[in-house]
């Protein structure tokens, strides 16, 4: 092959490499099965969850999080939602409070997000995952139709 052919395939072929790098998704610490500690983690005045189990998985659309909760009267609920990290809202199923979430990336560890209801912002989220990938905090703020808010810090560990 001669000199000038081998240059057009070697361009070709990193062409060919980059368009597949950006088609991937990016990296995302959170993949993968989270429990929740619900000794490390504080509550509002809502009772907690007797467990907690977080799923997510990186797909080309996005990365899909399906929040699975039991309760100490033995009913569960069963939360998905695709997260896209561009800041518009996407549908969310299963939750009594939110109907939508808009996520945006802060860093590679980091995360936050406005919960919606009917279009409107009814509260906040902040994701944490530690350096180490071990331990992720969820930092909610919910307003009430009150007027008031409650507070929550949920810690989970990697499985």
């Amino acid at each position: 092959m001669n000199a000038r052919k081998t240059l057009i395939l070697a361009s070709a072929l990193s062409l060919v490499v980059a368009v597949l790098e950006a088609a991937q998704p990016a990296e995302d610490t959170s993949a993968g099965t989270w429990k929740l500690n619900i000794a490390k983690s504080t509550f509002a005045s809502n009772a907690p969850p007797k467990s907690e189990t977080r799923t997510y998985t990186v797909t080309p659309d996005g990365t899909h999080v399906v929040i699975e909760d039991e309760y100490a009267d033995g009913k569960k609920t069963k939360v998905e939602a695709l997260i896209t990290y561009d800041g518009r809202p996407q549908p969310s199923t299963g939750s009594g409070i939110f109907d939508s979430i808009a996520t945006q990336r802060i860093d590679r560890n980091t995360t936050t997000a406005d919960l919606l209801r009917n279009g409107k912002v009814i509260g906040t989220v902040r994701r944490e995952v530690s350096p180490d990938g071990k331990t992720m905090k969820m930092f909610y703020v919910i307003n009430r139709p009150d007027g008031t808010s409650v507070s929550t810090l949920s810690v989970f560990e990697r499985q």
